[in-house]
């Protein structure tokens, strides 16, 4: 339906939906997955999950593994890397990072909000060990309540929202140090904003520390977290240090004034 010389969209389309569905399916998933599971999980008819499948594979946002096997497609690198072009922030925080990593003597990443989850939106390596990967790669996922970067977007967020997290009953507990208690979550959650760092003390992963600022806009909204994992007893004094000052560098870079 046209309105006003333009396209008006009154409902969804099902099989538009359904075919976003599989691809968001497939990034929470670290294997290739059957035509029989991809029916199981999202209750499709296995006729039209056959006919989705086919026609992402051959325009390349999924790809066959195997005889049987389907996961995410190459297709799908390349719309990522257009759309990383056009966050400002990545590009602003790229040479910052870089000195931090320099540093810090760790891997950094940038991180921002996606819903409920942490999304890395770039990262760059330990110069002293740059084929160890401590984080996920660009375009991981993290829980908000259970990561350093999380918990910094989450601590800045209008009020509403936070809360909107904190009750939503879906703390997901990964290791026993994991904050999944709303009101230990919400306490946390106020000393980052006192203190304006967050930290991950192997809250998503055994042996796997961080610790993060926020990132702010010219009109001081959080719109990214800047983050510094290590290894468990391997934090340095000068960690805190140096990554507020990135986040203030990336900050001001983008208009803060605060």
């Amino acid at each position: 339906m046209k309105q006003n010389g333009s396209v008006g969209i009154e409902s969804a389309v099902p099989a538009v939906d359904r075919a976003l569905d599989i691809l968001e399916l497939f990034e929470t998933r670290d294997e290739p997955m059957t035509l029989a599971q991809v029916v199981a999980a999202l209750s499709l008819p296995k006729a039209s999950a056959y006919r989705l499948l086919s026609t992402l594979t051959q325009r390349g946002y999924v790809r066959m593994v195997g005889p049987r096997g389907y996961t995410l497609g190459l297709r799908n690198l390349s719309l990522a890397a257009r759309a990383q072009e056009r966050l400002d922030v990545v590009q602003i925080a790229a040479e910052p990072m870089r000195r931090l990593a320099s540093e810090a003597g760790e891997a950094c990443q940038i991180s921002i909000r996606s819903g409920r989850f942490a999304l890395c939106v770039a990262r760059v390596s330990s110069p002293n060990y740059p084929d160890l990967t401590l984080i996920g790669k660009a375009g991981s996922r993290f829980p908000l309540h259970a990561v350093a970067v999380g918990k910094a977007l989450l601590a800045y967020a209008p009020e509403s929202e936070r809360s909107a997290y904190i009750s939503g009953g879906d703390l997901e507990t990964f290791t026993p140090f994991t904050h999944s208690a709303a009101d230990s979550l919400d306490v946390e959650l106020a000393d980052v904003r006192r203190s304006g760092l967050a930290r991950d003390r192997q809250e998503y992963k055994l042996g796997l520390c961080a610790v993060a600022a926020p990132v702010f806009d010219h009109s001081g909204t959080v719109v990214a977290a800047l983050a510094v994992p290590y290894l468990v007893g391997s934090e340095k004094p000068d960690h805190d240090g140096h990554l507020v000052d990135t986040a203030r560098e990336v900050s001001c870079a983008m208009g803060y004034r605060g």
